[in-house]
């Protein structure tokens, strides 16, 4: 297959050409490249790496409230939003473990790997290194009846560097939190109160004097990524990027409900060069889901976007005249890069994960032409530009923005570190 006229977004910049794919992997980037291959044309469209998620919860059954999707449903979602690699979460400890989240994600349209949650270092942990998943998912707060503390994470600290892995942590400080909770209920702003930035700052400052190799979670607040500049990596999500925490004073901001909650986009855009990548801790809720949670402290944190993260974060990339080799590198080569799979790039020998997005369109988010939950956070956003053909594994999943390939199955990607 060859890819032909494309502006090929990379790291290092933009470049008119072509692609040649073999099999599964980027065997030529060039100019005029010939064959008798099956040819995309690409008529000048950008051509993106896969965009790679770190962070999404899919198909998630193990707290009081499901989420409402399937993984088939998310997945889909994801590849038809341009994103071709997701990393979801399994428990070293309890159910549902890695084996049975594999088994679940069989059914996955894009490939899939996992972070692995533990509060402290068990045997389990120690196998789920050694079978190639090497990121702990370290919660500062209790979740899933997993109670954390710092001597924990010491030690996960200390396995980790000997399988050279790394932390992922949720930082937020459980008994400020509580303690401002304590005794209030109703108004659902009472979660933006009551989980203020300092809560993530507080937690931040403990996990940079503990872990070595790192990342922050779903990075809230501009000061965040002040603090671990340097010395461990931040992760935003779309929500943090995208909406204010204006949402809250919404008749219907339980909707809007996401730990931590979203604050003030623009101090995080600020610092958009001290961001090491943007994922989207995609949670699948349905409308009725949400509203029969809607007082405080009875919420359901958590909101659908792992469909919209490329598009939008090219679309706030071109509208804010920032270079999209940075897009490229935050949606992709990075998160690829840190969990060591071979995507990401747009490079001879590279895995052939690939969308070629039509710039030249504009269209407004709607819950009636997305594929996620029956209600959308982002509702009449206009979206510059939008994946027409997605390619997993060498294969076009996607045609002109639909489903081609009904029966395809993604496959399962493990860290090698």
């Amino acid at each position: 297959m060859i890819i032909k006229e494309v502006k090929i977004v990379t790291s290092d910049g933009i470049i008119e050409g072509d692609v040649k794919i073999e099999g599964n992997k980027i065997v030529k980037v060039g100019k005029n490249i010939e064959g008798n291959e099956d040819i995309i044309h690409g008529n000048g469209r950008l051509l993106l790496p896969g965009g790679v998620d770190n962070h999404v919860h899919i198909f998630k059954r193990y707290l009081k409230v499901p989420t409402s999707d399937t993984v088939r449903k998310s997945t889909i979602a994801a590849a038809l939003g341009g994103t071709t690699t997701v990393i979801d979460f399994a428990f070293s400890d309890r159910s549902p473990n890695l084996e049975e989240r594999i088994e679940q994600f069989k059914e996955s349209f894009v490939n899939y790997s996992f972070h692995i949650f533990a509060n402290d270092v068990t045997e389990n942990l120690i196998n789920a290194f050694k079978k190639g998943f090497k990121s702990v998912k370290f919660m500062m707060i209790e979740y899933a009846g997993l109670k954390s503390s710092l001597s924990g994470l010491i030690r996960i600290n200390r396995v980790v560097k000997e399988f050279n892995g790394y932390v992922m942590i949720h930082a937020e400080d459980e008994e400020l939190i509580n303690s401002l909770a304590e005794g209030k209920r109703g108004d659902p702003k009472l979660h933006l109160l009551t989980r203020p930035e300092e809560s993530e700052l507080s937690a931040v400052l403990r996990a940079r004097a503990i872990v070595d190799k790192g990342v922050i979670a779903h990075v809230s607040c501009g000061k965040t990524l002040d603090l671990i500049e340097g010395k461990l990596l931040g992760e935003v999500v779309l929500h943090h990027l995208i909406l204010s925490k204006e949402v809250y004073d919404r008749k219907d901001s339980y909707l809007f409900v996401t730990s931590p909650p979203v604050r003030d986009p623009e101090e995080i855009w600020s610092r958009i060069n001290k961001v090491f990548m943007i994922a989207t801790d995609h949670n699948w809720f349905d409308r009725k889901v949400k509203e029969e949670h809607r007082e405080f402290p009875d919420l359901v944190p958590g909101l659908p976007g792992v469909e919209l993260r490329v598009p939008m974060i090219i679309t706030e990339f071109i509208k804010r005249g920032l270079p999209l080799s940075l897009a490229v590198k935050l949606l992709s080569e990075n998160p690829a890069k840190l969990n060591g799979f071979n995507k990401g790039k747009i490079k001879e020998g590279y895995d052939a994960d690939l969308v070629v997005y039509n710039q030249g369109v504009k269209w407004r988010v709607s819950v009636d032409n997305t594929h996620m939950a029956d209600w959308t956070p982002y509702e009449g956003y206009e979206v510059i530009g939008k994946p027409e053909v997605v390619i997993i594994n060498g294969k076009v999943v996607v045609e002109d923005g639909e489903i081609k390939e009904e029966s395809f199955r993604g496959e399962l990607v493990k860290q090698s570190l």
